[in-house]
């Protein structure tokens, strides 16, 4: 056999060896009747792809999460985490931890639909690049309430929701905007039609992001 064909065929039973899961999934949270009960489970245990869909049922309450850098998607088609909004259900709460949730290094990632809360330094830390976070609520946060990190920051959106009773002392803030301009340049934080009200400390809004557009928003009540 030529050494090239030899190598064709190693190469395409290489591939056909290795697990490829060709079309995205849901993969569905709740107190019961679901695949986990808690987002950290599902995350801890499995690695999500482009397209990817978690649901997750309210009227309930969840731990804290990391979404790590195996769970991201890519541009145009991102991995969504949701309420899965039913009749009369109140939205899932994230609750606790240092940082309730964590994008780290996970791109391209929509959150929408939590209330999240209690986090010791943050509510929502970003460290990864589009990510969005849609009609969210996020309060009771003793330090801050929506950061973004220094390294490995990119885009963020911020839109339709709801922040409060966030920040501490003068540099702890309810939200907090950096990115990365080495890693992500020409990054955009984008932030439209939220309620930001009621700060603990800080300001309602500290942005060093390299680029922001800022419109259409309601500050109210700075600490």
């Amino acid at each position: 056999m030529p050494l090239r064909s030899f190598f064709v065929l190693l190469s395409a039973s290489l591939c056909l060896s290795l697990p490829v899961r060709l079309e995205a999934r849901t993969w569905t949270v709740g107190p019961s009747g679901r695949e986990y009960t808690q987002l950290s489970t599902l995350f801890n245990a499995n690695d999500l792809a482009p397209g990817d869909i978690v649901e997750v049922d309210g009227n309930a309450t969840y731990t804290s999460v990391v979404v790590g850098d195996n769970d991201g998607g890519v541009a145009g088609n991102p991995v969504i985490i949701r309420w899965r909004n039913a009749a009369g259900a109140t939205r899932p709460v994230l609750q606790g931890g240092t940082h309730t949730i964590k994008f780290q290094r996970s791109n391209h990632v929509v959150f929408e639909g939590f209330e999240v809360r209690g986090g010791t330094s943050t509510c929502i830390f970003s460290e990864a690049h589009d990510v969005t976070v849609r009609d969210a609520v996020i309060h009771a946060c003793p330090g801050h309430g929506i950061l973004g990190a220094d390294l490995n920051s990119g885009s963020f959106t911020l839109e339709y929701s709801e922040i409060y009773g966030a920040g501490s002392g003068s540099t702890r803030h309810p939200i907090y905007m950096q990115s990365d301009e080495m890693a992500y340049p020409g990054s955009v934080f984008r932030m439209r039609f939220n309620y930001i009200h009621n700060g603990n400390g800080g300001n309602l809004l500290k942005n060093r992001h390299e680029r922001a557009e800022i419109h259409s928003n309601w500050f109210e009540a700075s600490a």
